[in-house]
């Protein structure tokens, strides 16, 4: 196993990252929390997504969300395997891969907004269930051993190094 830096703790790093992508997430998710409860005080949500549809906001939206999934779950892995083809220290991939997963999280969480915008001017639950992708596609793949090892494709002795832990203090 090739290692830059023998003393990069990678659990450190982990959850470093981890936590800058959960703070992505907590505007969206008040923002949502917020407009659901408003809406349901006010008996004003909707589960018949074409009653009275407003097509032209309800394009926009599918426009903006669509865009959203294609550049997150189309390409993105592939281009960041590219990207990280010639590079055979393990330490140094975490740490170039480290703005890719922070951009994707960040266009989830704007995907998430976007559905709470929806939700916010139509009332329409449909919204509250793309939202719910969006949560889901978060939190499954949040930056983990597991995650950076299956990501990577790794075996042997990077994988154990991987999923052993460090009992470092930070």
């Amino acid at each position: 196993m090739v290692l830059n830096d023998p003393q990069f703790n990678k659990d450190k790093f982990i959850k470093s990252l981890e936590s800058v992508i959960y703070l992505f997430l907590v505007i969206p998710l008040i923002l949502f929390g917020w407009v659901f409860l408003e809406k349901e005080k006010a008996g004003e949500l909707r589960s018949v997504f074409l009653e009275e549809p407003d097509v032209m906001f309800h394009s926009v939206m599918a426009i903006g969300i669509g865009y959203v999934l294609m550049r997150t779950l189309a390409t993105w892995k592939k281009d960041v395997l590219k990207a990280l083809e010639k590079i055979k220290e393990v330490d140094i991939k975490l740490q170039m891969v480290r703005k890719p997963i922070i951009y994707r999280n960040i266009m989830w969480s704007v995907g998430a907004g976007i559905c709470a915008y929806g939700l916010y001017e139509k009332g329409d639950m449909v919204y509250a269930l793309v939202f719910t992708l969006f949560l889901i596609l978060i939190t499954t793949n949040r930056p983990s051993t597991r995650y950076f090892v299956k990501l990577f494709g790794l075996k042997g002795e990077e994988k154990d190094w991987f999923l052993k832990q460090t009992n470092q203090k930070p």
